[in-house]
């Protein structure tokens, strides 16, 4: 590329830099105008808001000042409705009686300042009449200032209220008017109650309200005309007050309601904590936007490695599963289109778990990194590699003629594992097993072509290391039949389908059945008596032993019971998977279980394989070592079929080995197995552990394993696993005629 080139891209690149930070001022200055101006916004709102608030307490107020007025009128003007009668007696007011009745509406808290009634319109009586003498003989036919409001009340023919207007005797007051007609509807007079206004107002604390000022006028019917406050200032109906009407006989005031403070809320800039708070998060906005203009790149960057770490592998950086299985279906689409067929490979390391336990998970992981650089460099630039589990590769070898070019390409990659991998000091020869499916030969889809290369590789895992396994037909039927199987077994546990039988086992001293073993055995409902080589394998491989293993536990301690409730005292020993000790809290499942039922625990052995001393896992040595602790017995079973050796035996809590059937074939007239079994049992003694040999089927057996003080024998020769009533039977039997009872 040329300099000038250079320069020239170089110059726009800064003519671009130079618009987009006037692109982004203008922003920032859009989005701070916008900012400010919905803080103003949010204000106004909150002061609104607090407007309306106040406003409604107001009303709140203004209703019950309303209320207090109207019901204090109505209580004062009732007092000349109960006059009437009194007033129309026999045609003439009986004074006295008057007298005494208006002694008792004055003693009452009513703001009555004195009744005066009017007959033929002439005031004829007031009381009390110390202060009104000066209203007596009053016409109301020539004041001209009352008269009207005579009239009007007789036009109503019911009560009515005026005032304050001024009195003959000099003060202002409230005046209640009731006319007074007689039963022959003749106008008798008028009758007046003259209501102290000072007194009414306290009554109802018109001036004392903490929170507001309070201001009464008369309503006038014609709205330009407007009456000036006779209660109150006069000054609040000119401002935003708040008004309601209250109603008085024959008329209606106003009554204005106003803040003491002299406004019911502050302005919007008042708002001083709101205002802060609003620019506090306009200057954290706009903050906020800058810093993320900046790190704009950065979060482009964490994008792409969160997406690089859902489709691969963060250790070897190989595709994942899922990733894997998206690159497999467009491999598919092209290999159909251009009628090609490729290979789908599984690889499981073998032995990965014990390095990792023996060396530690940081040397573990530093293998497969060498392990994944070892495979991609086996394979073509175009086949696809991913690690889809622990231990597990997955490769597809695009492009083949043939299967056997499959697996040669797989015994290639197999070989450059076992190349020695240097690690830290620590010299690894890997070892691999490979499954097969070949595209479109075993499947056409993705999920089934990874699914028949797996079974592939479990049927090579099977075979052992550095096998290779192609994926057929009968593999499938195989794998199908297992799984059906399992099923059958779950059914079976729920439909109590399984049973336990007990084989005799005979202390070699005493010639006594002191001990049996526990046996499960299957009886199906269609297929009749299934053998146990049959389904105890597929159990363990589908995990269905522990099911197994929790009914044979519950069985034999309820039949063990049994026993004992018949005098029969007697070791029971169980076979024990390596799966059911994985499981931290197994031992006190099961010694929880022995204390329920009441079984000693020194009642029960327990059976383990070689096998699973060899994993040497700390959670199964602390199993063992409860179970030992609480005094059931520990076994090996099939001894010397395995890889044990005696440091196992030392470091483990294992009190009994069992000898396997296969030793005891041609014993005693095969020299060398006969001393094979001699130096089985001379280890016993010298780890002082009991011994069970297995598979006695003659006399000259029996006589061979008492002269080699074998301490327990077991086999067809005492008799064969039966179940609990027979075998109670059969021990019995043989105890009372002290073994005189042979082969069953």
């Amino acid at each position: 590329m040329s300099q000038a080139t250079t320069e020239q891209q170089d110059g726009s690149s800064s003519e671009r830099s130079k618009w987009r930070i006037v692109r982004y001022a203008v922003v920032l200055l859009f989005i701070t105008s916008a900012l400010l101006y919905a803080v103003y916004l949010v204000v106004d709102s909150e002061r609104q808001q607090q407007l309306e608030i106040e406003k409604r307490r107001a009303v709140e107020q203004l209703t019950a000042m309303r209320g207090r007025l109207e019901q204090r009128i109505l209580a004062n003007t009732l007092v000349l409705r109960a006059l009437r009668p009194e007033i129309l007696w026999q045609d003439t007011p009986d004074r006295l009686r008057l007298q005494r009745l208006m002694d008792e509406f004055l003693s009452t808290d009513l703001d009555i300042e004195h009744l005066a009634l009017a007959p033929d319109l002439v005031i004829r009586f007031v009381y009390p009449l110390a202060g009104n003498q000066s209203a007596l003989g009053f016409n109301y036919r020539t004041s001209a200032s009352q008269y009207g409001d005579i009239l009007r009340t007789i036009a109503a023919q019911d009560i009515t209220m005026v005032g304050p207007i001024q009195l003959v005797q000099g003060r202002e007051a409230f005046v209640a008017r009731m006319p007074v007609f007689d039963e022959q509807g003749e106008l008798w007079g008028v009758t007046s109650l003259v209501i102290n206004p000072q007194h009414l107002l306290d009554g109802v604390e018109f001036s004392q309200h903490p929170e507001y000022v309070f201001a009464l006028r008369h309503k006038m019917e014609d709205a330009d005309n407007v009456a000036s406050a006779f209660a109150g200032p006069n000054l609040i109906f000119n401002k935003d007050a708040m008004v309601t009407d209250v109603r008085i006989p024959r008329g209606m005031w106003e009554l204005a309601a106003y803040p003491r403070k002299g406004v019911w809320v502050e302005e919007p800039y008042s708002f001083f904590l709101h205002w802060s708070i609003g620019i506090a998060l306009t200057a954290f906005i706009i903050s906020s936007f800058m810093v993320l203009m900046i790190t704009q790149q950065r979060l482009r960057r964490a994008i792409r490695t969160i997406a690089f770490q859902a489709r691969f592998d963060p250790l070897t950086e190989l595709p994942n599963r899922n990733y894997f299985q998206q690159q497999l279906d467009r491999v598919i689409r092209t290999s159909i289109r251009h009628e090609q067929q490729f290979a789908v490979l599984l690889l499981d390391l073998d032995h990965l778990r014990e390095i990792n336990d023996a060396l530690g998970h940081d040397i573990g992981d530093e293998l497969l990194k060498n392990v994944a650089s070892r495979i991609r460099q086996s394979i073509r630039a175009d086949d696809l590699l991913a690690r889809i589990g622990g231990d597990e590769f997955a490769i597809a070898l695009r492009d083949l003629e043939d299967a056997s070019q499959a697996e040669a390409r797989a015994k290639v990659i197999m070989s450059d594992l076992l190349n020695t991998l240097d690690i830290e000091h620590n010299h690894i020869n890997m070892t691999a097993s490979v499954g097969i499916a070949m595209f479109p030969t075993d499947a056409t889809d993705v999920q089934t072509l990874v699914k028949h290369a797996e079974l592939a590789m479990y049927a090579a895992k099977t075979t052992g290391s550095l096998s290779v396994y192609f994926f057929d037909e009968q593999l499938r039927q195989t794998t199908e039949k297992h799984i059906a199987l399992h099923h059958q077994i779950i059914r079976g546990l729920e439909e109590g389908q399984f049973r336990v039988y007990y084989q005799p086992v005979i202390d070699t001293a005493s010639h006594k059945m002191t001990r049996c073993e526990a046996l499960i055995r299957w009886e199906h409902p269609e297929r009749g008596m299934v053998s146990p080589a049959e389904f105890i394998p597929i159990a363990e491989k589908t995990g269905a032993i522990i099911g197994l293993g929790e009914f044979v536990m519950q069985q034999v301690v309820k039949d063990w019971k049994y026993f004992a409730d018949d005098n029969l005292d007697v070791t029971i020993a169980i076979n024990r998977s390596p799966r059911e000790f994985n499981d931290r809290e197994a031992a006190d499942h099961w010694l929880k279980i022995l204390k329920e039922s009441g079984m000693p625990a020194d009642k029960l052995m327990m059976e383990i394989t070689e096998s699973m001393l060899m994993r040497n896992k700390e959670r199964q040595f602390m199993n063992l070592r409860k179970l030992r602790d609480a005094g059931v017995h520990l076994a090996i079973d099939d001894f010397g079929t395995g890889y044990s050796s005696l440091n196992y035996l030392r470091s483990y809590p294992i009190d009994v080995i069992k000898i396997d059937r296969s030793f005891l074939q041609d014993v005693p007239y095969h020299g060398q197995q006969t001393a094979l079994v001699e130096v089985l049992i001379r280890i016993a003694h010298t780890l002082n552990m009991q011994v069970i040999a297995e598979g006695v089927e003659t006399e000259a057996q029996v006589d061979f394993l008492r002269a080699q003080d074998c301490h327990y024998q077991q086999g067809f020769f005492y008799g064969q696993a039966v179940p609990r009533d027979e075998f109670l039977k059969m021990a019995h039997t043989f105890n009372q005629t002290k073994g005189k009872l042979k082969k069953s």
